[in-house]
Parts: C-alpha cells; structure tokens; sequence
C-alpha cells in the first residue's frame, strides 16, 4: 500500500461500514422514534428545541478521560473553567500549531496528524472545546467554537498555523474575520454549507416537515451572531493568510463541490484534494497528513 493510500485500521473500518446496510431498529429504537414523531407532531417547537441542545452537546469528555487512562503525553493547561488546551510537544522557537478539533470530534482521530507535525519540529497544542471537557452534557455552538480559538489564541498564543477540523474550519475563518492573527490556516473537511449539514443531522433523528425547520433554526439562534446562513464567499476572499482546504473525494458530510470555489476565491488558498479518506478518516491518510505538515512547516 502506497503512501497516498495508506489509512489506519480504524479508517478502512469506518469506510467499510460506509458501505453495510443498516441494521434493523429494534423494538426500543422503535418505540422511541414513535415517541419522537408524535412529540414534533404535537410539541414541535419544544421538540425542536431539545434536540438542537442535545445536537450541540459533546459526548466526549476529553480530561476525563486521560484522567482516567492516568498516563499520557498530554499537559493539560486550563483556559479558566470551561475549555483547555492539551500540550502534544513544545519547542522553544520552533513553529507553534493550534489544532482545533470538530464538534464532538475526538483528539484520537489526530493521532496521526499530531505524530506528523511532532516530526516535523513543530510546537503542538490541541483546543480541548467548551462543553468536551467533562462528560456532563453542555451546549458547544458555532458562537462558542469562535470564541474558543480566540480564547486559546490569547491565552496560550501566538500561532504561527492554525488545523481546524468540520465546523471548526468554519468557526476559524470566523475568527479570522474577527481580528485573529495567524500566518497559515488549515482547513480539514469544511462543510461550507452548514444549513444542509444541520438539517441533515435533524433528519438523522427522524425530523421532517415544520419541527425539522425549527431545528434548524434553533441551532442556529444557538450559534448567533454566526448564523448557519452566514455568508462565507467574503470572508473567505479577503483572506490574506495562507489557506490550504484538505478535503476527501468522497465527504459525506462536506460536498467537495463546495470546497472547490474555495480555489478562485483568493490567490492565497490552496485546495488539496484527495481520493481516499472521507470526512473523519482523511485525518489518517497519510499522503494529506504529509501534505497538512509540509504546508505549516514552510
């Protein structure tokens, strides 16, 4: 296996599931979508409402779970009591890289990105987000990841280069377009069109009809000022930082269509493209975790 093909054991497994049927409900699952189209029948704004707070709650909880691993190569530095950053390798002088991870994303799915920027020389901190510390369920939104890269940024920075997965790549340009200062910006897997990803996690729940609208809608009250509908095209063409889109052929979750207009927006964006890898597991392709490091370490 080539490098540009080469994907860890757990990235061919998920792509592999990509392709198996689903397997029947059973009888609880069952029951309990019956529950819940009754409940956007009868309640949907109530319905609605509660599913946009559980679909913007992590079920990670990143420092309990070293805590209880024990050892790990991880220095944890809180960022007051909410977020953190995890500490992957410091250098003195060498090139320092801020990775943000998606929404319920997991550092694990890093593994092999951290491994590459560590061999590249370079200085590595991980933005551990509010509401994926600890297991207990909290509200993460769009407003609340912006705000975490600036708070990293100002507690921990500056940040020669920034690697922000899903709708983090969203909330980094964002926070660029609010006054953050960075000389290169990664984006992995960007879902450009969030109003089609949030209304597809709806349906995932079995919405449909006026309760999937107002789904839609409450998660994006959730995240304001930066609605889902946010228009992006300027933001993007006024970039002056260096911006390099990693993104797999196949994204389930983020059209590759979409990422391509990134390449005639701004003569300072690259568009790397890759045909193996999907939304998660680009991450553990070699070929785009050589291709990610390469353009920090330049």
């Amino acid at each position: 296996m080539n490098d540009a093909t080469e994907l860890s054991s757990a990235a061919l497994a998920e792509q592999e599931a990509a392709f198996d049927p689903a397997p029947p409900l059973t009888l609880k699952a069952r029951l309990k979508r019956l529950a819940l189209v009754v409940a956007a029948a009868v309640a949907p704004s109530r319905t609605a409402d509660v599913l946009a707070k559980r679909y913007l709650s992590s079920t990670h909880g990143f420092i309990d779970e070293l805590s209880a691993k024990g050892r790990h190569r991880f220095e944890i530095l809180p960022i007051d009591d909410d977020m953190a950053i995890m500490r992957h390798s410091h250098r003195p002088g060498a090139r320092r890289v801020l990775v943000v991870p998606g929404h319920d994303g997991h550092y694990r799915q890093f593994t092999r990105l951290l491994r590459a920027l560590d061999q590249a020389g370079l200085s590595v901190d991980v933005t551990v987000l509010p509401g994926h510390m600890h297991h207990a369920q909290t509200v993460c939104s769009m407003r609340d990841i912006t705000e975490a890269i600036h708070r990293s940024c100002a507690a921990h920075g500056p940040y020669d280069g920034i690697v922000g997965h899903c709708v983090s790549s969203n909330a980094a340009l964002f926070a660029l377009d609010g006054g953050l200062r960075c000389d290169r910006v990664v984006l992995v897997s960007t879902p450009l069109d969030l109003v089609r990803l949030v209304r597809n996690g709806g349906e995932q729940y079995g919405l449909s009809g006026r309760c999937l609208d107002l789904f839609v809608d409450r998660v994006s009250e959730l995240g304001a000022p930066f609605h889902l509908s946010l228009p992006w095209h300027p933001i993007a063409a006024e970039r002056t930082e260096r911006l390099l889109a990693v993104h797999a052929q196949d994204d389930w979750a983020a059209p590759v269509s979409d990422v391509e207009k990134l390449r005639n927006l701004s003569p300072n964006t690259e568009v790397a493209v890759f045909p193996h890898g999907g939304h998660n597991s680009i991450l553990s392709v070699k070929a785009a975790v050589n291709r990610i490091a390469d353009f920090l370490k330049s």
